[in-house]
């Protein structure tokens, strides 16, 4: 601070230490600068204390809290007002209904009566206000005389009413709303408008008061300047923030601290004071207000530097002539004072310092001339006739507007937070000081550097309170924005270099004829110091309406004395809760043992259609399914309502049938299902929870129980959606799917957006007798005759195949991925039916023995058979061959001799269907995805301009499917179009495959086109692969463990997967043209790195990836 100090007013932290005590020695005089480190030392360690026991910054009572109108009631159990019921209304504090996170809803009902809310501060007269309330379901309720109709939405929106007095009365209808603030209505028009509490904040321990203000709590020029910097267009957002700096007061800002009886101008001491500003800053580049809050945490600070230092001696150039000395050369000490004044950019950069050799203590209060009329532009000053200033004299005109102002606002994007530039005052030099009036004297101002007169201006800039003029030594400058030397005088010298911002300070001790013996001080700026902390998020409205409140950016404590349970963190993780109080916790948890969970109870006796019935169309509900198993007659329809919560009590909540489909909605707006149980205890068709035409669906903490089925079908979980009412979100997490023979977990159809995390879906490994399953003629008997015979095409001619070698052949499997468990049979024509024949088998079964079938086992019309028939005699053959290799009653016959042909593909058969397995664990199907051709007329990144849907599957465990996670596009329309989906990522999840060798579709997680996919962090399984020390066995089927096929980019990344077993561990298909293209600077990335593959196949295909 700017004073008549010895060594400063931080005599210690100037150069770097941190003391605790000071203790003066018996017999020293005690020094202003032992005064001053004594004071530093109590005020650090009492700023420690304070910001160790508390937060970095924050309040514990409602200082600065923020509203665009003036608070006037909101239902804090502590700081909040305390409602008063009567005549059968109902008033309660509902902490699961927060105002923006923050403020508990009160929660009003009974359907009579009224509700009593005083006021923190009464109103003289008739006032226009908001009251922000919600209802899960439509509600009317009275407010001072006004009817509102509130309704049924998810989040709190504001309602107009006018009041008058200490109190607003509430008379609550039928359904139950929740009220939680109340504020007077506030437009703001160029510039913004809000308001602030009363009561205190802390920033790094520095504590200071606020009164109940508006902002910007400042009048003149200085409120002026900040009101203009507000401005901006609808839409637009700013942080409220807080500033806390110290400023010094001195005599001339308060005539109290100087005791008359010492005579006139004799000062002893001055003082300081704690400035607390809030001010706004526009925020660019960041929407989240937790990134917003932690940008305050990475202040933009300048990189300048000074350090002091003395000239070196020289010796006389003229040997008559004294040497010049070295170091410091005056003839008292003097404490120095460097002050950056001005920074210009640019062409011919400039950084101006001010300097004093007394600390700028010299400081004297001013009028400007002439001083009329008001408002005349300045050309000279008057200062008290005693008041030592004399002509060419370096002097700075200050005031209340200029100590108080900013020169430029501050902002805040994704870098961190920019510091408003402070203002600096204009600096003079002074000429003449006539005596005027008796006792004033009267200076010219002239120009600092050219030292003519200045322009006359302007002096509404600076206001009318507290102009003062302040003693500087002399004007430097560094030219550019290098390093610098400095010169002041008597060989004190500042060695500069970095960037600078106006009003940082440093401090120098000089002693005459001495060096500097107390250590160097630290080169960052002294001071001044400047604390920020964030206040509120707020975003412009429309032309004459209020800010609009987003979030608290600050945080708020309570005081020891007053500790309550909602101020209390929980976490809840463990339990699956997103309570994050205890008061929410302890809410949750009464209601679950009291057998609530929701507005309307269902206990185990009655009807759950009954209940879902009375609500209306389009009508709002939070059901909650009391502890109990209800066993269901028929599935259980909920159609055509609005916003629904559907939760039980945990495990204990059953909902259990003899039936396939326990519980299905259709054309809901949105359905929320949390910690129940469904048990389908029987086969059959459909999903055993189905969502149809709901806008969103989320599910958590869901189990589902499942019989097996007889043959593929739905997903136990399904979703599904037309165009006319998509589904803008699905999202699946911490459930269990404990599921049967051919099913599959979760399938998402056209959802927005699906994520599916942190589940577990599993096929249960119940024994599965595989000769019963084929004498059962069933599913299993039909797969696996098409292991035995597949894709099967009969052809004109000889069909291009070439049987000099013979009437048939064995050849590469046909176009398509590569294959490794697969081969073609060619037969010419006349040798099994009429015409020229190919088929796929399996690998282990050769043409000598499918040459001897076809003899065997001719059709009815032998050579001559007819093709239009033929296809239908093979696909039953097939069957009843697949009877006879594992020795069931068959009309087909295996020829004498060729029986232990088929054991290898018996053996891998029977090993593979020891347990049951399923289809899919997880499917996202996209259709309304951006589309496109094979001509490429613009670059694929176009397409990101277009809606897209997206998938995240993070963190499942999926075990027993033939398949585990499948996601891509397709139209249904034109398969000469690709189906994007705009991003797709699977992460971190854990796929143990179960793969029969009769399964189709296999493999670990496949991938259709998109414009970004990443695969990370994966495991594929396939249990049933065991490597073996010398040699393996030949492989039964072919199985991907990741496989990309389609169109991809700008972004492929495929990393840190592991595939054990598959006999491709990834599989890269790439079927769109090349990117980029265009000449443009895109960076498209393909990259596969650190993926680990165990197996007797290919690690991947190609061999070499991105």
């Amino acid at each position: 601070m700017e004073g008549d100090f010895s060594r400063g007013h931080r005599p210690d932290a100037k150069r770097g230490r941190s003391y605790r005590r000071v203790l003066p020695r018996q017999g020293a005089p005690i020094l202003d600068s032992d005064l001053h480190a004594l004071m530093d030392a109590g005020d650090r360690i009492d700023r420690q204390g304070l910001a160790h026991v508390a937060c970095a910054s924050g309040s514990t009572d409602l200082g600065f809290f923020v509203t665009p109108g003036r608070l006037l009631a909101m239902f804090d159990p502590v700081l909040g007002q305390q409602p008063q019921a009567a005549g059968g209304a109902s008033a309660v504090r509902d902490f699961s209904r927060k105002y923006l996170d923050r403020l508990p809803g009160l929660q009003l009902g009974g359907g009579a009566g009224t509700v009593t809310v005083p006021l923190r501060s009464p109103l003289a007269a008739p006032t226009p206000c908001r009251v922000w309330m919600r209802a899960d379901q439509p509600a009317t309720v009275t407010v001072a005389g006004s009817v509102l109709n509130v309704p049924a939405t998810g989040s709190y929106a504001p309602f107009a009413v006018t009041l008058n007095g200490a109190q607003a009365v509430f008379a609550p209808g039928a359904q139950p709303c929740w009220v939680a603030l109340i504020e007077t209505e506030a437009p703001s028009g160029a510039s913004a408008v809000l308001h602030w509490c009363a009561g205190g904040f802390q920033i790094g321990g520095l504590l200071a008061d606020a009164r109940e203000a508006a902002w910007p709590d400042l009048t003149g020029p200085a409120a002026d300047q900040l009101r203009a910097a507000s401005a901006g267009a609808p839409g637009s957002r700013v942080a409220a923030y807080l500033e806390l700096s110290e400023r010094v007061v001195t005599a001339v800002e308060d005539p109290g601290l100087r005791e008359q009886a010492l005579g006139a101008g004799r000062e002893t001491t001055s003082r300081s004071e704690v400035v607390a500003q809030v001010k706004l800053a526009p925020v660019a580049g960041l929407t989240e207000p937790a990134a917003i809050a932690a940008a305050f945490d990475s202040v933009a600070l300048p990189t300048g530097s000074v350090a002091f230092g003395t000239s070196a001696g020289t010796a006389a150039a003229d040997p008559c002539d004294l040497p010049v000395p070295g170091g410091y050369s005056g003839t008292e000490n003097r404490l120095y004072r460097l002050v950056v004044h001005e920074v210009t950019t640019g062409a011919g950069a400039v950084t101006r310092f001010k300097w004093s050799r007394d600390n700028a203590a010299g400081l004297w209060p001013c009028a400007l001339m002439p001083d009329q009329p008001p408002g005349a532009a300045v050309t000279h000053v008057r200062v008290g006739a005693n008041d030592p200033l004399r002509t060419g004299d370096l002097v700075e005109l200050t005031s209340e507007a200029v100590e108080r102002g900013d020169a430029a606002p501050g902002a805040v994007n994704a870098a961190g937070f920019l510091r408003p530039r402070r203002m600096q005052g204009m600096l003079f030099r002074l000429d003449g000081g006539d005596v005027v009036a008796g006792s004033l004297r009267e200076f010219r101002l002239l120009d600092p550097l050219t030292e003519t007169p200045a322009p006359p201006f302007d002096p509404a800039p600076l206001g009318t309170e507290g102009l003062k003029l302040r003693l500087w030594s002399g004007l430097l400058e560094r030219p550019g924005t290098g390093a610098a030397t400095l010169t002041l005088e008597h060989g004190l010298i500042a060695e500069v270099d970095g960037a600078f911002e106006p009003g940082d300070w440093w401090q120098a001790e000089a002693r005459a004829l001495a060096p500097q013996a107390n250590g160097p001080a630290v080169t960052t700026a002294h001071g001044p110091e400047r604390q920020f902390a964030p206040l509120a998020l707020l975003e412009r409205g429309a032309a004459a309406t209020p800010m609009i409140l987003h979030a608290w950016l600050d945080l708020r404590s309570r005081k020891l004395c007053r500790q309550e349970a909602d101020f209390t963190g929980y976490d809840g993780a463990r339990v699956g809760t997103e309570a994050d109080t205890v008061q929410e916790a302890l809410d949750e948890l009464f209601l679950r043992l009291s057998d609530g969970c929701g507005e309307i109870a269902v206990p185990p006796g009655a009807s759950v259609q009954a209940v879902i019935d009375t609500i209306p169309a389009d009508g709002n509900a939070r059901i909650c399914l009391n502890a109990g198993v209800r066993d269901l007659a028929a599935t259980i329809v909920v159609a055509d309502k609005g916003d629904l919560i559907v939760g039980g009590i945990g495990p204990g909540t059953i909902l259990r049938g003899d039936l396939r489909r326990i519980i299905r909605f259709e054309r809901c707006r949105s359905v929320d299902l949390r910690d129940f149980a469904a048990e389908a205890l029987a086969a059959g068709d459909g999903a055993v929870i189905d969502f149809v035409d709901c806008g969103e669906v989320r599910l958590d903490q869901v189990r589902v129980t499942a019989a097996g089925l007889a043959a593929p079908g739905p997903a136990a979980i399904r979703q599904v959606s037309g165009a006319d009412r998509p589904t803008r979100r699905f999202a699946m997490r911490r459930c269990t799917l404990s599921l049967g023979m051919f099913d599959s977990g979760v399938t998402a159809a056209d959802p927005g957006h699906a994520e599916i995390e942190d589940n577990v879906i599993a096929i249960r490994p119940d024994p599965l007798n595989l000769a019963a399953e084929l004498a059962a003629g069933g599913e299993t008997l039909r797969a696996v005759g098409e292991v035995l015979l597949d894709r099967i095409t009969l052809h004109d001619g000889d069909g291009g195949f070439d049987f000099v070698g013979g009437p048939v052949f064995a050849f590469a499997p046909p176009p398509g991925p590569p294959v490794v468990a697969r081969h073609g049979i060619a037969m010419a024509n006349g040798m099994w039916g009429r015409d020229t024949l190919s088929f796929s088998t399996h690998a282990t079964l050769g043409s000598e023995l499918w040459e001897r079938i076809a003899e065997t086992n001719q059709p009815p019309g032998g050579a001559s058979h007819p093709p239009e028939i033929m296809d239908d005699f093979l696909r039953d053959f097939r069957r009843d061959l697949a009877r006879a290799v594992f020795g069931l009653g068959s009309s087909a016959t295996i020829p004498a001799g060729m029986g232990p042909l088929f054991q290898p593909l018996r053996d891998g058969l029977s090993a593979t269907n020891g347990v049951a397995h399923g289809r899919t664990g997880i499917t996202v199907a996209a259709s309304r995805g951006p589309a496109r051709g094979k001509a490429l007329v613009r670059p694929v990144a176009a397409l990101l301009a277009l809606p897209g849907q997206s998938a995240r599957i993070r963190g499942n465990q999926v075990s027993g499917f033939a398949q585990g996670v499948r996601i891509a596009g397709s139209s249904g329309r034109s398969r000469s179009n690709f189906i994007f989906l705009r991003s797709v990522e699977v992460q971190d999840n854990r796929i143990d495959l179960r793969l029969p060798w009769q399964a189709r579709q296999r493999g670990g997680i496949w991938i259709g086109s998109t414009l970004s996919a990443r695969i990370n962090g994966n495991q594929a399984i396939d249990a049933g692969y065991v490597p073996l020390a010398d040699g393996e066995q030949p492989i039964g089927l072919d199985c991907d463990g990741i496989r990309l096929w389609g169109w991809f980019g700008p972004l492929v990344e495929v990393r840190g997967n592991f595939c054990h077993g598959p006999s491709v561990g990834i599989r890269w298909v790439s079927l769109g043209n090349d990117e980029p293209s265009w000449g443009r600077p895109d960076v498209f990335i393909g990259a596969f790195a650190d993926n680990a593959y165990s197996g007797m196949g290919s690690p991947s295909l190609p061999a070499t990836l991105p």
